[in-house]
């Protein structure tokens, strides 16, 4: 056997290399300003077979608070909240409670698994007391913008089939008992249809649980992009231009379907690739917090005027 291509014999080096600078995300970003507090390993999920936990940032006062549920990247098969550490800290100063949260990973546990964990993740946070539970938003970064996404479309594996949300949901009249979403997405990097990527791609076999010719269903419910609707909240999309991991296509398609539907969308397309968009851009992670709290705010006026 001759030598491995160039490409092939550089795939292990680039891995490890992504994964050290993404867990370096934690040394990142701004320190928290006087008053706040950060407090780790605190739970969301605890009994006896489970337990899940994350990373909760408080800013000074009371509240209650916006919030923001943050979701980190990993493949969907490793990862750990300390990666959003930056962002928990940029959120806080800005007056966001931010909560990191855990989820369980690949092929251990398949699809829809991490999605409800993370749905359970934003359900204890509008829950917390220094929380205003009408203000929660989700912000993800490559798998983990995927998963915001499926949450802001309002995914759940046990209602319609991705693609047919709305009529499926007046079919079973369950319109009001739909998944809480939340009020906004910022998704970075994010996986929006499976169906752009290798039919036999390994992290993906993994988290679905069979190639896309085997199960074509499942590929395409796990895909943000078919949950899309017109009762979709305010989405804000960052991509890397040369992004090689995640092709700044998904965004673009993901954008081109909502504004389709007529919801709010931002694509905010940036340099570099997929790690580097995480780790050393802090101007588009200072326009998506930005674009939080306009829309925090707007739901804070919209609500008081009703009452």
């Amino acid at each position: 056997m001759g030598p491995l291509p160039w490409r092939r014999r550089l795939r292990p080096l680039l891995a490890a290399l992504g994964a050290a600078v993404l867990a370096a995300g934690c040394a990142l970003g701004p320190a928290l300003p006087d008053g706040a507090q950060t407090l780790e390993d605190i739970p969301f999920i605890e009994r006896d077979d489970l337990r899940l936990t994350g990373d909760l940032y408080l800013p000074a006062g009371q509240g209650p608070h916006p919030a923001v549920l943050l979701i980190h990247g990993g493949g969907w098969r490793n990862g750990d909240p300390g990666q959003m550490a930056h962002l928990g800290r940029r959120l806080a100063a800005a007056g966001f409670v931010a909560y990191s949260a855990s989820y369980r990973f690949a092929p251990e546990y398949r699809h829809p698994t991490q999605l409800e964990d993370v749905r359970q993740a934003l359900n204890w946070l509008a829950e917390h007391d220094r929380v205003d539970p009408d203000r929660v938003a989700v912000w993800g970064y490559s798998a983990g913008a995927h998963l915001a996404l499926l949450l802001g479309f309002g995914a759940d594996a046990g209602r319609a089939e991705a693609g047919h949300a709305e009529a499926g949901r007046a079919e079973a009249g369950r319109s009001d008992g739909e998944p809480k979403r939340p009020v906004a997405v910022v998704a970075g990097g994010s996986p929006t249809d499976f169906e752009r990527f290798d039919p036999n791609g390994r992290l993906l076999v993994n988290l679905v649980g069979a190639p896309r010719d085997e199960d074509p269903e499942g590929w395409r419910r796990a895909s943000p992009i078919h949950w899309a609707d017109a009762k979709s909240p305010p989405v804000y999309l960052y991509h890397g231009r040369l992004d090689r991991v995640v092709d700044v296509g998904h965004s673009l398609a993901l954008q081109a379907r909502l504004e389709e539907l007529g919801t709010s969308v931002h694509f905010d397309e940036v340099d570099w690739g997929h790690f580097w968009v995480f780790l050393g851009n802090r101007s588009v992670e200072q326009r998506a917090t930005a674009f939080l709290q306009r829309t925090t705010e707007r739901t804070l006026r919209h609500n008081g005027s009703e009452r």
